[in-house]
């Protein structure tokens, strides 16, 4: 199999799809998160929410949600390492998908201003 066959091109409904999949479960796994971890989370998804409105002066919330969603997940370890003692547990978050939570809060908040 190629690579390409790898590959999937997003829809915004296909995003969509996705938010409401893992959304519930997602969720639930952030806010359980400790305030400490939960918080280094939110921090990278605002710090990259930002930088899209910055390159994007008519933001799209699921455009914005799957980027900030790509990038909290591709910024894990440094996720992690500002994490301090909950880090491990923040690996385990990421894992389950709270990427996508504290992206749409991201994007919810940059949206609205």
């Amino acid at each position: 199999m190629s690579s390409e066959m790898g590959e999937t091109h997003r829809t915004g409904q296909d995003i969509n799809d996705e938010i409401v999949h893992f959304g519930g479960q997602a969720e639930s796994v952030f806010s359980s998160l400790a305030e400490q971890g939960r918080l280094s989370i939110q921090k990278k998804a605002d710090e990259l929410a930002a930088q899209y409105l910055e390159s994007n002066p008519n933001p799209d919330y699921y455009d914005c949600v799957k980027i900030v969603a790509e990038g909290v997940l591709t910024a894990g370890n440094e996720i992690k390492a500002s994490s301090g003692s909950w880090g491990e547990s923040v690996e385990a978050a990421l894992g389950a998908g709270v990427d996508i939570p504290a992206a749409k809060i991201a994007c919810k908040r940059i949206s609205m201003s």
